[in-house]
């Protein structure tokens, strides 16, 4: 599997799966043929049934092929506001095999969809994986940053799923999440704080979303370029929630 780029897009390519190749009936193994991003497309004449569930049973413990299968189409909810291509991120999660990149891309942009139905089945999404043990918090949350960074994902809609997450209880996973997403975020205020430099837009919300989270869950220690958020001038949210996250993240532990 390669990591590869599309305008604002992460995507992955996937080479031939040859033990899908030898021992499929013809009529599957197109499921383990190369997915080359800039050559061709996959595509199979059951593709646009409008239920993709089956797809899982077609191939069951290889969660992490169908994610980069389905990953340009779950895309589309984040970059060209699409509606429903995010509803099997649950299922991804519930199903057996790897949680690797392509099904963290995937989350990632359904986190970031442009309809609620969407970010709802991604956050569904990441508490299961989260529960079962097969979420890599560190790899989300720099799937994220990076995403951001290209234009593929929206902060605002983005603190709204982290918001819901949180709110189920899951202050520390939602923390390992973001603890390795802001310092992306905050590093673009990691300059001389009168050159007027702004924020991205919600990144006040992923703050205040951050800040609760540490203050619930008791996470303790340093944030790289929070400090620089936190000592700027004026009384916005960004630097509001930035001081609020410095104050929970230093405080000590009760003996």
């Amino acid at each position: 599997m390669r990591r590869r780029t599309s305008g604002t897009r992460v995507l992955v390519e996937i080479g031939e799966l040859e033990e899908i190749q030898g021992l499929f009936p013809p009529e599957f193994r197109l499921l383990g043929r190369p997915f080359a991003l800039f050559k061709h497309r996959w595509y199979c004449r059951h593709w646009d049934t409008g239920d993709r569930q089956h797809w899982l049973a077609v191939v069951p413990g290889r969660r992490e092929l169908l994610a980069a299968r389905l990953l340009h189409d779950i895309s589309t909810v984040a970059v060209d506001e699409s509606r429903g291509e995010a509803a099997v991120l649950p299922l991804l999660a519930e199903a057996d095999g790897t949680a690797g990149e392509a099904l963290h891309l995937a989350v990632a942009y359904g986190l970031a969809a442009r309809h609620p139905e969407d970010r709802l089945a991604a956050v569904d999404a990441l508490l299961v994986l989260a529960a079962r043990g097969h979420l890599d918090a560190g790899r989300l949350g720099s799937d994220l940053g990076e995403l951001v960074e290209r234009g593929a994902v929206k902060p605002s809609r983005l603190a709204e799923s982290i918001r819901t997450a949180a709110a189920t209880g899951a202050y520390s996973t939602v923390w390992s999440v973001l603890r390795v997403l802001l310092p992306r975020l905050l590093s673009a205020l990691a300059v001389d704080p009168s050159s007027g430099a702004g924020p991205v837009r919600g990144l006040g919300d992923l703050l205040a979303v951050a800040a609760d989270c540490a203050e619930r869950s008791g996470a303790r220690g340093a944030l790289d370029h929070l400090s620089r958020a936190a000592e700027r001038r004026g009384s916005s949210r960004v630097v509001v929630q930035a001081r609020r996250l410095r104050t929970a993240l230093a405080q000590e532990t009760a003996a």
